[in-house]
């Protein structure tokens, strides 16, 4: 409870963290977004994570955000932890949100970056 209060208050903690998706290593980029999801379901923690994607849209020089982490789901396809967390964290991001039109627009951000078509 008190690593997870500090990693809330600190305020480059999360971007950090976000960061930490560009590992090689599936089981790590597993990990990271399991405890994304649970930073997302904290008051004020879907705020939290967005602006810290938005930062991982920058400093990586993605175009869209969410763009690395759709193309890492479709590129490590053998590892099923890292897919189940993929679409939880997914599932967690778009549907913690209670303004419908909100909740439609991160729904609109994942089909465009072909999730829709994936899951086909």
């Amino acid at each position: 409870k008190s690593g997870f209060s500090l990693v809330m208050n600190h305020p480059a903690c999360v971007n950090e963290i976000t960061l930490s998706l560009n590992n090689k290593n599936a089981r790590t980029k597993a990990l990271v977004l399991e405890l994304l999801a649970a930073v997302c379901l904290v008051r004020g923690g879907h705020d939290i994570i967005l602006a810290a994607f938005d930062n991982f849209k920058e400093v990586c020089g993605e175009k869209n955000r969410f763009e690395k982490l759709m193309e890492y789901f479709r590129n490590d396809d053998t590892n099923i932890d890292f897919m189940v967390a993929c679409m939880q964290f997914i599932n967690i991001v778009v549907h913690s949100v209670e303004n419908m039109n909100f909740r439609v627009f991160l729904q609109y951000e994942f089909t465009h970056l072909g999730l829709d078509h994936y899951l086909e």
